[in-house]
């Protein structure tokens, strides 16, 4: 059985256009059900954007059946994930996440459905990712033979899907994170799948300056001793970046070419996680040097977008 997809929108009907034209040529489309979520607006300036927004939603085409959640009253980035993803595995242990802001190859569903049956008893598997950093970032070495890899990281940034019992391995109030905020060792491992994890949790959970449920998710991960696939040829590409809740400044760094992506993936028999991709996988996201930052600040007051692209 396919699992359904689930997407979640807010207040963007143009890049949720492109999204939906995108997933409904998918080869799986029309025998996969899809349900949307559109979170209400902030304010009565956001009315007509997210009016827009439930139309295009509304009017999705190709696929199976389609629901479409309208929330009366905006709940958020992090709740309206955390309770529309609850509410679907009330009545199914599998789900494919999409986001609306999301260009896919037509290969998406295939991959993440062929995952889910293929790992749904490998409970050291958290999650499926549609995305990897392109090669630009992250060259996978050419002696690698298979079409997936393994890494201590939750990726999201371009469609995922999950079982219903890894969902429910996560805390999101995160009650031990007093003892890891002051263990360094802790927040070392954490980091292990980047530099920007441990000052992520921390500006969620302490310092309370983003509305994520990804780094609370990524936290269960890393508890729970588990690691995230990601294809070695991305299926999908952000078309967001400049207008999102998380990614505010447009940048083309982490642009994917998806016509790469392959119908039959090559898997492992067993899951591992490869040492160098590992190493270059940490440094996709270790922090620019102190000087690219401060130009990148500067650029984004002037112009809205980082100077230096690393």
């Amino acid at each position: 059985m396919l699992a359904p997809i689930v997407m979640f929108a807010f207040n963007r009907p143009q890049q949720l256009q492109h999204t939906l034209t995108a997933l409904a040529q998918s080869t799986l489309a029309k025998q996969s059900c899809l349900t949307i979520f559109c979170d209400g607006p902030r304010t009565d300036k956001e009315k007509n954007a997210t009016d827009a927004t439930r139309a295009v939603a509304r009017s999705a085409a190709g696929f199976a059946a389609l629901e479409v959640m309208e929330r009366e009253k905006n709940m958020g980035c992090a709740a309206s994930v955390i309770d529309g993803l609850t509410h679907m595995f009330s009545t199914c242990d599998r789900v494919i996440v999409m986001e609306d802001d999301v260009l896919c190859s037509p290969y998406t569903l295939d991959f993440l459905n062929n995952c889910l049956d293929r790992y749904e008893e490998e409970t050291t598997v958290f999650n499926i990712s549609a995305w990897s950093p392109p090669p630009t970032l992250l060259p996978i070495p050419s002696a690698y033979p298979y079409d997936v890899y393994y890494i201590p990281r939750f990726n999201c940034s371009g469609g995922w899907a999950t079982w219903k019992d890894r969902w429910q391995k996560i805390d999101w109030d995160v009650p031990d994170y007093t003892l890891f905020s002051a263990t360094p060792t802790l927040q070392k491992a954490f980091n292990i799948g980047g530099e920007d994890l441990s000052p992520m949790l921390r500006a969620q959970l302490a310092e309370k300056t983003i509305d994520s449920w990804a780094i609370q998710m990524d936290y269960a991960r890393f508890k729970h001793g588990c690691l995230g696939l990601n294809p070695v040829r991305s299926y999908t590409t952000n078309i967001g970046f400049g207008s999102g809740t998380h990614t505010t400044t447009a940048t083309t760094r982490w642009d994917n070419d998806i016509h790469h992506a392959l119908p039959s993936p090559r898997l492992p028999e067993h899951v591992f996680v490869d040492a160098d991709i590992q190493r270059a996988y940490k440094a996709v996201y270790a922090p620019p040097p102190l000087h690219v930052r401060a130009i990148n600040k500067l650029g984004r007051l002037v112009l809205g977008k980082n100077l230096i692209e690393r």
